[in-house]
Parts: structure tokens; sequence; C-alpha cells
């Protein structure tokens, strides 16, 4: 064999060999292997008794039902700012990382690339699946249509408030999905409709709900990050409220009703697979069904009779005889939006940009 043969049989084995041990390499990362730390990104604090709060109660189940320690970031802005606080988290020795907001989105993805050996969990839908990037994405509409049929049992005054934020898709599903239920038991109810245009401004909070008081409403439902304001403003004046994204029943158990609520338990099992060396990309949809998304507790005053009602409500959900969306379902200008007997898919409910019969105020 010539001199110039032997050179590049030596070449290609050592190519194979540095191929080979490359793909091992690849191969070989695991996105949360051995995690011992979760880091979780905040856009407010846990003193708003809403959204935030609610991720406190879920890294506390993490921590107990993982062995792991939950890092928190408070107030991060849903800017470029969030890759540093990943990057930050993930030093600090975080192999699973949670950013909460949509705002984080991009950034967190390409943090994500940089270090595929950690997992990410995100919360809002997005086409950036795969690889160590996956989503968890509660539906709303369930839990919120039991919410609407506790309402509609428990108003004297048909009058039921709702404190929006932003017409944005989930909100608006929201406020439809509280309306549909209220109206499966209660054809008199009406629910009054005001946005804030933000989701955490106490001041907005404050007059959206003095108004809607004054107007005769004795429920007050909010869609806000932050819900410790409307809880104490309807406590002050003998009316009933709901809570928004965690069970903040102990700010007054005579004035909560109940609230959709953010588990872990639909996390924990991909989250401990990552652990233990076996994650796969996840892109989990779904309420109770799924483990993300559930009722929080009932207040003191809502009699048993309603929750046996809204139990058996939420049981008829669970095996399939009811769908909230089920038509026909009718727009406030009398547009049959959805045909009888019609069950609308979750990219078709997700783009619901209109309020149903029922719903006094507008989107604009």
């Amino acid at each position: 064999m010539s001199n110039f043969r032997k050179f590049m049989a030596i070449l290609l084995s050592a190519c194979m060999v540095f191929s080979f041990c490359a793909f091992a390499d690849e191969a070989e990362v695991h996105p949360g292997e051995g995690a011992t730390k979760i880091g979780i990104i905040l856009g407010g604090n846990k003193e708003d008794y809403g959204f935030n709060y609610g991720f406190y109660k879920m890294a506390e189940q993490m921590e107990e039902e993982l062995g792991v320690e939950a890092v928190i970031k408070e107030n991060v802005p849903g800017n470029s700012n969030v890759e540093g606080v990943i990057e930050e988290l993930i030093n600090q020795g975080c192999g699973i990382i949670i950013p909460t907001q949509f705002g984080y989105l991009e950034f967190s993805k390409n943090v994500a690339e940089r270090h595929p050996d950690v997992a990410f969990y995100s919360i809002p839908l997005t086409d950036y699946n795969g690889g160590n990037f996956s989503t968890m994405h509660g539906t709303i509409q369930d839990i919120w249509y039991l919410e609407g049929v506790l309402a509609g049992l428990y108003t004297e005054t048909n009058n039921i408030g709702f404190i929006a934020s932003l017409p944005i898709p989930d909100v608006i599903v929201a406020i439809n999905a509280f309306t549909l239920g209220i109206q499966s038991v209660n054809d008199e109810a009406q629910v009054n409709l005001v946005f804030t245009g933000s989701w955490d401004d106490t001041g907005l909070q404050t007059t959206s709900c003095n108004q809607l008081i004054n107007d005769g409403a004795d429920i007050i439902a909010p869609f806000q990050d932050s819900t410790k304001t409307i809880i104490e403003i309807c406590a002050a004046n003998g009316i009933h409220a709901f809570g928004c994204n965690s069970d903040a029943k102990e700010l007054d158990p005579e004035t909560w009703l109940s609230a959709c609520e953010n588990t872990a338990d639909g996390w924990i099992p991909y989250m401990k697979d990552a652990i233990d060396g076996k994650y796969e990309t996840a892109n989990v949809i779904g309420s109770f069904d799924v483990g993300l998304e559930d009722l929080a507790s009932y207040g003191d005053s809502v009699p048993q009779e309603i929750i046996d009602k809204v139990e058996e409500t939420k049981q008829q959900i669970n095996d399939g005889d009811l769908y909230v969306f089920e038509g026909p379902v009718t727009a406030q200008d009398g547009t049959v939006k959805f045909e009888e007997g019609y069950r609308p898919s979750f990219e078709e409910i997700n783009n619901i940009d209109w309020l149903v019969e029922g719903v006094n105020g507008s989107l604009s």
C-alpha cells in the first residue's frame, strides 16, 4: 500500500472515530438530567394572590414531590433582560427552567439553544417546541365554565361583574365560558364586563370594582394577574368574588367563591422524567384532564347543593358528555357562531374574537 493510501486510511479511520465520539456525546445529552434546582421566572410577585402567587404554590409542590429546590426570580420584565436572568439561574445550578410570561418566549428560546442540557418548560403557546424546549399550556374554558355554574346558582341579583385585563384570546375565552356556565343554570343572569387594560393596576381595579358594585353586582369575577385588591373591596362591601390562577381563599374565606387554579400535577411527571435522564419534548395542552388546571377550593359561604352541582358538571366535562363551546353558541349581535351540535377545536376556540350573548360590554 502506498504511503498516500496509508495516510488516507488512517485519516478516514480517525474521522470515523471522531464522528462516532461526537455522535455519542450528542446522544448523551439529556436535558434536565440530575437537576437539583428549578428556576422559575415571574413577571410579578407572590403578594398578588393571583398568577404569581399560584406559581409559588406550584413551586412548593414541585419541591416536595421532586426533592428539588425552586429558585424564583420576581418582577422580571418581558424583554431581552430575561436572558441574563435565565443565564444567572443556570449558573446557580438550575437544570430546569420555567419562563412564565409570553414576553419571555423569544429570549428563553435563545438561551435554550445555548444550553441543550437544560430543560425548558414554557407556558404560552408557541411553535418553538422541540429539543429541550417544551410547552405546558393550561386551557381555561372548562374551569371558567364551572365558575359560571357556581355564579349562576349563587347570585341573588342576577347581576355579575367581570373585571378583565386585555382582550386577548385567553381572556375572551374565559369571559365567554364563564357566561355560558351561568346561562346553563340561570337564564336571567347577565355579565357586566369592564376592561382595565392592565394585569395588575390596583387603581384601575378599584375603580372598576366599585363601578360594578354600584351598578348592582353581587359577584365579581376577575381575569387579572393580581386579585388581592378586588377581593378586599368585595369583602368590605359584603359581596362575593372569584380569584384567578391561584387559590387565595385565605384572604377572606367568606368572600371567596373559588377560582381557576394552575396546578403542578401535570408538570411533575415530565420533570421527573427529565431529572431521571428520560427527557422528551412535551407539548401538553388541557385543563384538569391533564393536571394543568383545576377548580380551587370553595368558599365557606358556598352551599353544599351548589358544590354538588358544580362537581356533577365537572364530571360531565371530564367524561366528554359536556363540551363547553358545543353549539349552538350565539354572539352578542345574534349571529350563530357555532351551530347546534358542533364542537369547535381548541384552535377555533383560541381564535374567538367575539363575546357571547348575555355579556354587557365590548372588546374595544
